[in-house]
């Protein structure tokens, strides 16, 4: 697998009209260190509305890499994808 089919998998649990801005973020990266600046960054969210529902990047110790979504105290896993650094 390569970055951007590991992107594009990643992408794929996410429904393109209520998670356009999300999506937007994700699809800008370029390598797995802009992934993980991503899910450092601002705590990992990926919503820039103050309430829920909001999605969030979050990355596994093991490189893999999952889009949450938070809505009233729950969190429900939207997708995942294993990420190897090149």
């Amino acid at each position: 697998m390569n970055f951007r089919s590991d992107l594009a998998k990643l992408v794929g649990g996410l429904d393109p009209t209520r998670h356009a801005e999300e999506i937007d973020k994700l699809t800008r990266c370029r390598r797995v260190e802009d992934l993980e600046m991503l899910a450092e960054t601002n705590g990992g969210w990926l919503s820039s509305r103050p309430r829920d529902p909001r999605v969030k990047l979050v990355r596994h110790g093991t490189g893999t890499f999952l889009v949450v979504q938070y809505d009233d105290g729950w969190s429900t896993t939207l997708s995942q994808a294993p990420f190897r650094k090149r």
